[in-house]
């Protein structure tokens, strides 16, 4: 939300705090019910464009936080996994290949989305199959209406992320937003392990086991990468929870950092679908 509201202030299109926080709720809900977290930011983008968003700057700031957030998400893995090689060695022995697999994956979106970003003439010939696609199945009536409006879109996009690009400030300002909301995520298995009364880990060692957990588990194309999260927690915290309170510990954090938000992101789209 943060991420958002800066960024939307810098392009001349503020929107309230609280909106910010509102779209980020709606987004992350339809992230967490759809493959591969594919309908968060489509929704995200639809929301804005009722309070006068433009499509552009919309996309271009979402395009931006993702880029930040993945990463700052890889940076932070590659960091915390050379500063402790033996202990991340010891929790991921035998299943190391899902976090390779992890970060192959995470590095080929990142440099996808920056491929995108900067390539105006990629994003032209997606813009160009999409419309013929949509003509053939009879989805699009005036293909070169809309052809022209998502080339306005496509030139207020462009814009958008030039004037990142220029100003190197507010994109560390993206990184850094980006890097507190990840060590927040990743601080959640702090709390449960010490409401176990546990020790022995420190609580850099469990946030870098659940930040190369989420790297891990990410690009499992399933609704809140359902599975793949609790098999990797499972695996990668094995030994750190006793067996005895690794399953109650696996319920609490998946409670916390996915049906919490599920929960509140299908309240807040009730409510706001009742209201309109």
């Amino acid at each position: 939300s943060w991420a958002l509201y800066h960024f939307l202030r810098r392009q001349n299109h503020p929107v309230p705090f609280r909106k910010a926080i509102r779209v980020t709720i709606t987004g992350l809900y339809y992230s967490n019910i759809t493959p591969g977290a594919t309908g968060g930011q489509p929704m995200e983008v639809y929301a804005l464009k009722k309070d006068g968003v433009p499509i552009g700057i919309s996309s271009s700031a979402l395009t931006v936080k993702f880029f930040s957030f993945q990463l700052m998400l890889m940076v932070l893995g590659t960091a915390l996994w050379a500063i402790f090689p033996s202990f991340v060695n010891r929790q991921t022995d035998g299943t190391k290949w899902i976090l390779i697999t992890g970060f192959v994956f995470n590095s080929f979106s990142v440099g996808l989305v920056l491929l995108l970003a900067i390539n105006r003439r990629i994003v032209h010939f997606l813009i160009v199959l999409f419309v013929r696609a949509g003509t053939r199945l009879k989805l699009c009536k005036d293909p070169e209406l809309a052809k022209a409006r998502w080339e306005g879109n496509l030139d207020t996009f462009h814009a958008s992320v030039t004037m990142i690009r220029h100003r190197p400030g507010e994109l560390l300002m993206q990184l850094f937003i980006s890097t507190v909301s990840i060590v927040c995520y990743a601080s959640v298995v702090i709390a449960i392990y010490m409401g176990f009364g546990l020790s022995g880990a420190s609580p850099l060692e469990l946030i870098t086991m659940a930040i190369l957990l989420h790297i891990s588990a990410a690009y499992t194309p399933l609704p809140g990468a359902s599975g793949a999260q609790e098999g990797a927690f499972a695996l990668f915290f094995r030994g750190l929870f006793p067996e005895a309170s690794l399953f109650m510990a696996l319920l609490i954090w998946r409670f916390s950092t996915y049906y919490i938000s599920l929960m509140i992101g299908a309240g807040t789209t009730i409510f706001q679908s009742v209201r309109s």
